[in-house]
């Protein structure tokens, strides 16, 4: 084996498939010379080249093996080659991939970050979530195969358990994984299950944050999430199941002490919401504001106020963002109201 040989000065001829090749050139690079041959039929020509004086057959199948060694039995009889000869199957190292988990942002493609366009163009492969923006997707990622693995409301093609059993494998198989999430991985996103599946397995992780459609859709149109002399506070909710008494309870506090409230996957829940927190005091007149279909042809926006809103959004479907709170008021009649506010705090 190589280790055992005086190379340095030595002109080595590697023959196999070009793959395998290139995965037992590096041991190897320390020769004054490497050349390869990658068809038995061209050995005798390449001989005739360099005069090797090591001739590496690097194959793993015994029938393959067999090949290359006639070939190289044949080259010594016509060539009068005199060239050590080795035989090197070990299997080669594998390489772990990587897998990056992407926040694509919420849905506008200029909104994605730099980082995540370069790491799409390093990608092998691409598992695509359902709202990522993926217009450009085979520009952006030139040598990957794209897998769609979207979920939409209660169809779930690929169930979470086998996404994550294809990042695993596709990095185990020393492929560079792109996971391209709409918005951001750690907003309602599994980025920290996908993360710590990948941990688990041995894969290392780099996660790039993406703007989150509960800030970027509301300011679609127009609304502040927060706003000087009006809301100094906001949250984050998931609608996908109906709220618990308790979580009712915390989001009419801080609709009561003019806070904003992002509610997404909440259109299904929404009349559940709203008799909640009009049971808990929340004013009838508290403005809101739905997105839907953001940032793609067919967007709308609906204003609203806790009131009326069963009727007036009766019509949204998913995917939709729901904004509620005192904020709400700039995308409506009360526009001039609530800016003075806002104003008279300067």
């Amino acid at each position: 084996m190589f280790a055992d040989l005086d190379v340095a000065s030595a002109a080595v001829l590697l023959c196999g498939a070009s793959e395998r090749v290139r995965q037992v050139a590096p041991k190897y690079q320390a020769a004054a010379q490497v050349t390869s041959v990658y068809s038995p039929d061209l050995l005798a020509s390449a001989i005739e080249g360099i005069s090797p004086s090591v001739v590496v057959i690097c194959a793993e199948q015994p029938n393959e093996i067999a090949s290359w060694r006639q070939a190289v039995k044949t080259a010594r009889n016509s060539r009068g080659l005199h060239a050590v000869l080795l035989v090197d199957s070990e299997p080669a190292p594998q390489q772990v991939g990587r897998v990056y988990l992407i926040g694509a942002g919420p849905g506008d493609p200029g909104l994605m970050t730099r980082h995540a366009l370069e790491a799409l163009s390093r990608a092998d492969v691409v598992l695509l979530d359902h709202l990522a923006p993926h217009q450009d997707l085979p520009r952006w990622a030139p040598k990957a195969e794209i897998i769609d693995v979207g979920k939409t409301p209660g169809k779930h093609r690929v169930p979470q358990r086998d996404i994550d059993q294809l990042m695993v494998e596709y990095a185990q198989a020393g492929r560079t994984v792109a996971r391209l999430k709409g918005g951001d991985p750690y907003v309602f996103g599994r980025g920290a299950e996908e993360l710590y599946v990948c941990e688990q397995a041995g894969i290392p992780v780099t996660v790039y944050s993406g703007v989150t459609s509960s800030i970027a859709l509301p300011a679609l149109a127009g609304v502040p999430i927060t706003l000087r002399g009006v809301s100094h506070m906001f949250t984050v909710v998931s609608g996908h199941a109906p709220l618990s008494g308790s979580e009712l309870d915390q989001l009419a506090g801080l609709l009561k002490d003019g806070g904003t409230v992002s509610l997404l996957m909440g259109v299904k829940s929404l009349p559940h919401t709203v008799a909640g927190l009009r049971e808990r005091g929340v004013p009838a007149s508290l403005p809101m504001i739905a997105v839907q279909d953001g940032f793609r042809p067919q967007q709308r926006e609906i204003y609203a106020t806790l009131d009326d809103c069963l009727e007036t959004l009766a019509d949204v479907k998913p995917p939709a963002v729901i904004t509620l709170g005192e904020v709400c008021a700039v995308a409506g009649p009360r526009r001039d109201e609530v800016m003075a506010r806002a104003f008279e705090t300067h």
